[in-house]
């Protein structure tokens, strides 16, 4: 053990208190952090460019984590201390793992949430396509899972792909807000160490710094706020799931045979299991928001120890979104509708709103009467499925030409989006580009 020594490495305090089997999810940042470290030592005149040329070099080297270390953090220093020497010792010099492990968290984040947000453009790009397919795709519409009125199979893609525009829209703005730099925070009150925390923050492609040493190195807010859309974001996709569960076992859809699976016992069955574990994994998700929020709401202020049993669960749920957006991609890419016969009874507003209109009578006396005859079995629409959803006049609706209109305007919106997530990937790329060139003058 370098920082402390509490007996053999079988030790139960060492096991209870490592975070050793989890920060393999945060290797590579951990590195970049460290490089970004190095670096600013030796831009400040703190190191020699040959000290940091050795370190850096056996930085590079460093690919796992052993056993018998508290965490990452110390088996990169004493992994440092073993290739380089002495001269290792400088890494602690205005550094604490208290504002190194906070940046690497941001830094894993940051891009696992440009990943999901790029699969999420792909499920929306997946629905327009497929919602061009079934503009004039008669589907029914639902309210208490009872039926309500006729509508199409293109309506309600749109609507999930609206869904998703909203929950894209929070999610880049909270990108933003976990995508500030803590490094050079130390471990709580700052350094004496000239460290330029604005250039490491761009040399590790950050928006800004996290001005507030203490929030730097002990808030993980940001985060949670993160996990939290993210959740959102699976409860959203489960009611998807569950709408697909009830259409296919209603056999108003057919579900690709890649997601569906027979039962042991009874041959006829297609059971869809792919959106049934999507269901199940937006149940975990919430367990994990909670989890989140139950260990961080005690946590006095500055660095605890709790902190660390929070990262296993950022990863968890980033896994979990990630699979489920592109399962249902596949899903979606593939579905078919069926051919669906829809009762009449579902055009009983159609045929109030007419009545009310047409004889300028207040709307509640045309509903009693429709709802009268409807009760006595009497009804019987004048009516065409087509034309009820062709009659509707406002935008949003299922009219297919207000429909067709709506799909372009979504496509040029998510082209939009596309745009603004690759060119903010590009960025934070082209921030880091400059830490490859110094670390490569260095290398010279």
């Amino acid at each position: 053990m370098l920082y402390r020594s509490w007996g053999t490495n079988k030790d139960e305090v060492i096991n209870y208190t490592s975070s050793i089997d989890t920060d393999n999810a945060i290797l590579e940042e951990v590195k970049m952090t460290m490089k970004a470290h190095i670096i600013s030592l030796y831009l400040g005149g703190y190191i020699t460019k040959e000290i940091a040329k050795r370190l850096l070099s056996s930085l590079n080297e460093f690919k796992e984590i052993g056993q018998g270390y508290e965490d990452i953090h110390e088996a990169l220093e004493d992994f440092l201390l073993k290739k380089v020497g002495e001269d290792a010792g400088w890494i602690g010099l205005g550094r604490s793992r208290n504002d190194h492990v906070a940046t690497a968290l941001r830094l894993k984040l940051r891009n696992e949430m440009i990943e999901i947000l790029v699969e999420i453009n792909n499920l929306r790009k997946t629905l327009l396509n497929k919602a061009k397919e079934h503009i004039s795709t008669i589907f029914p519409s639902y309210t208490h899972l009872q039926l309500a009125q006729p509508t199409t199979f293109a309506h309600y893609l749109t609507y999930i792909e609206e869904e998703l525009e909203s929950r894209w829209e929070l999610l880049f703005s909270a990108l933003k807000q976990v995508n500030r730099s803590p490094l050079g925070s130390g471990a709580i009150v700052g350094s004496n160490v000239k460290i330029d925390r604005i250039k490491e923050a761009e040399l590790l492609g950050f928006d800004d710094i996290i001005y507030n040493t203490m929030s730097a190195t002990a808030s993980r807010a940001d985060l949670i706020s993160a996990i939290s859309e993210l959740t959102v974001l699976m409860t959203a996709l489960s009611r998807i799931a569950e709408d697909l569960v009830f259409f296919s076992s209603n056999k108003l859809v057919t579900l690709p045979d890649s997601h569906v699976s027979t039962s042991s016992l009874m041959p006829q069955k297609r059971n869809p299991v792919t959106m049934e574990i999507l269901r199940a994994k937006a149940g975990e998700s919430i367990g994990i928001l909670v989890s989140l929020l139950s260990i961080y709401k005690g946590i006095p202020i500055g660095y605890n120890l709790d902190l660390q049993e929070m990262n296993k669960y950022y990863w968890l749920l980033v896994d979990y979104v990630k699979s489920s957006l592109k399962v249902l991609n596949s899903l979606i890419s593939q579905i078919k509708v069926n051919n669906v016969k829809i009762d009449e009874s579902s055009l009983a507003t159609d045929d109030a709103e007419i009545l009310s209109i047409n004889k300028r009578i207040p709307y509640r006396s045309a509903y009693f009467e429709i709802a009268k005859k409807v009760r006595e079995g009497s009804y019987k629409s004048t009516l065409k499925i087509e034309e009820s959803i062709n009659m509707k006049a406002v935008i949003g609706s299922p009219n297919f030409d207000l429909i067709t209109n709506l799909i372009k305007i979504k496509e040029i919106k998510l082209e939009e989006d596309i745009k603004k997530i690759e060119e903010y990937k590009l960025r934070i790329l082209s921030k880091i580009g400059e830490l490859q060139v110094i670390e490569d003058g260095i290398m010279e």
